[in-house]
């Protein structure tokens, strides 16, 4: 390697990494707690079993770091950085010349560029790296044992680093025929030998079907499609044959010439970097995924205060909700937010793993243990197959409310096996075969109330608000319970049963006071009977402000203007207002 390509190599590893840092700073805590590093002769064991599992074992050793921030550009960043050394070497091998950086580094973008999608994995990465190294040792070795070299390393790259190893063989005999290389013809055997490896290893349990034995789905979320996921294969056959059919021209001679032509190609470069960022990077997400990091460590303030009014959607306002449920403000705050229907509070249940994550969040918070651990148990099975530690912390809490005490300690045991939440787990530990230590813990000991009160419900409820109905007299401390079910209610528009509900739960343990909100919905049950609403709890405050709402929506009415914009600036977060012109989604 001479200087300038050191230099290069360099800047580009610092550009990676302040890139990965400032606009994808959430994306790699995002992606960690999708899979679980244990270290342990079964999981080494386990994964070695699976095609590509030596990939797979080193990618998730190295993903488990992503916990901590600046380490996951940077682990990111030295990958890439290798992948752009090892292609340049390999394209420099059929055409030497040094004036190319647009067409060396194109391998290297298009993994860039996938590696920002959440649903593609590391494995992908470390097995196109492991094709690299075998490809550029491939093409070091002498012509005699060359083709042997291909022929038997083609089945312990399928072992190693999983379907990849097609774009081995077709790189290979590119690189024969570009080359002129004396086997350049039998070379066509190596796209049968991988082709057989992959089948074999099959039929054999390696992979677990055809699809995920030859193309690159195997690297991504099989439950989602990563744009640009075949990108990464085409370049570098690709760029082969461009540096190949490049060989005709000449290098510029003039020192002008070579600063335009070099030029122009890092400025196309880094349009292509720009868009690429822009076009696959999925920022819109990164704002989710930073609620989610936020979520995850229980920093409920900052997701309050950090809401952004700008960037809105369902799976936004369900975190802020909960953010606020765990500060006791949901039913006080609610509606200073743009509600709109009861998915604010609870996502529509799509069947993916991270709606699965947030619902086990807010049904545990609700005191629907449950649920909790039925979502739980759904995002651990559905994350890949070392599992999820977020998850298996959730289902570590559940059995011990549950009193499944067998269970917990055999969740504990995985988690004690991995490196970042082993402690949490052993602090845990405490609670095993302890009834007295779960009852009187402030958090376990409620949530087993609740679940008390779920377990002996005369029928099973699968709507959170008929579970809620059902546990919170018996279980008065749950305040986040009956903030939760009273706002399901108004946002729903469902007056009948709020009134219901506060007629027989009102001035009981379970619901001392009432809000302003709650008050305002009162109002709405009995709109003309200002003496019904006193004898509900309707302060005097309130129940004047009713009557001026009232007032001014008959005036604006007539005077012909609009009343939803009317009166938006000074009752636009009033129960009124919201039940009167908000366009809920049911």
């Amino acid at each position: 390697m001479n200087k300038k390509d050191l230099i290069l190599n360099i800047l580009l590893f610092i550009s990676q990494i302040i890139v990965f840092y400032y606009f994808f700073y959430y994306l790699f805590p995002f992606k960690e707690q999708l899979q679980m590093f244990q270290f342990t002769s079964q999981y080494l064991t386990e994964t070695l079993k699976q095609a590509g599992g030596v990939a797979i074992y080193i990618s998730e050793f190295l993903s488990q770091f992503y916990v901590v921030f600046w380490t996951g550009p940077i682990i990111s960043a030295l990958l890439l950085t290798l992948v752009a050394l090892l292609s340049s070497l390999i394209l420099k091998k059929i055409n030497s010349r040094n004036d190319l950086p647009l067409i060396f580094l194109l391998p290297w973008l298009s993994l860039l560029i996938i590696s920002l999608d959440y649903d593609y994995y590391e494995q992908g990465t470390i097995a196109y790296l492991f094709l690299l190294l075998f490809l550029w040792l491939y093409t070091n070795i002498k012509t005699r044992i060359k083709f042997i070299y291909g022929i038997c390393i083609i089945p312990i790259l399928y072992g190693i680093a999983g379907p990849i190893v097609h774009l081995f063989a077709i790189s290979a005999l590119f690189f024969e025929f570009l080359t002129n290389g004396k086997k350049k013809y039998i070379s066509i055997i190596y796209l049968l030998i991988a082709a057989l490896s992959a089948i074999a290893g099959t039929y054999l349990g390696y992979s677990r079907n055809l699809t995920l034995a030859f193309l690159p789905e195997a690297y991504c979320n099989p439950l989602q499609t990563v744009s640009g996921i075949y990108y990464a294969w085409y370049a570098l056959p690709m760029t082969m044959l461009l540096v190949a059919y490049l060989k005709r021209y000449k290098e510029p001679v003039s020192l002008k010439g070579k600063c335009i032509w070099e030029g122009a190609q890092w400025a196309i470069m880094f349009l292509l970097v720009y868009q690429g960022i822009f076009h696959f990077g999925k920022l819109d997400a990164q704002h989710s995924m930073k609620q989610d990091y936020l979520l995850r460590t229980e920093q409920w303030d900052l997701v309050i205060s950090e809401f952004n009014h700008d960037v809105l959607s369902k799976r936004r306002m369900c975190v802020l909700n909960l953010a606020l449920a765990h500060k006791g403000q949901l039913s006080e705050r609610l509606l200073d937010y743009p509600q709109h229907g009861i998915e604010t509070l609870m996502l529509h249940w799509d069947q993916s793993i991270y709606t699965a994550q947030l619902h086990s969040d807010l049904y545990y918070c609700m005191g629907i243990i449950s649920a909790a651990q039925k979502f739980a148990f759904e995002a651990f099975v559905s994350s890949r197959s070392s599992g999820n530690p977020r998850m298996l912390k959730r289902l570590i809490e559940t059995n011990l409310i549950t009193g499944s005490y067998p269970i917990a300690d055999k969740y504990i045991q995985l988690l004690e096996k991995t490196w970042f939440y082993k402690d949490w787990a052993t602090a845990h530990r405490r609670f095993l075969y302890n009834d007295k230590a779960v009852e009187e813990d402030k958090i376990l000991g409620m949530k087993r109330r609740c679940w008390k009160a779920e377990a002996s419900a005369a029928k099973l409820y699968t709507d959170p608000v008929s579970s809620l109905i059902n546990l919170l007299p018996a279980c008065p401390d749950n305040k986040a319970g009956l903030a939760y079910l009273t706002s399901f209610l108004l946002l729903n528009k469902d007056i009948e049963t709020y009134k219901t509900l506060q007629e027989s739960l009102y001035r009981s343990p379970a619901w001392r006071d009432m809000t302003e909100c709650q008050q305002e919905a009162i109002v709405i049950c009995s709109p003309n009977d200002p003496h019904f609403w006193l004898e509900h709890g309707v302060s005097i405050k309130v129940r004047n402000r009713a009557i001026a709402f009232m007032q001014k929506v008959q005036d604006i009415s007539r005077s012909g203007q609009n009343p939803a914009v009317a009166l938006a600036s000074e009752y636009g977060k009033t129960y009124w207002y919201y039940y009167m012109f908000n366009m809920m989604d049911k």
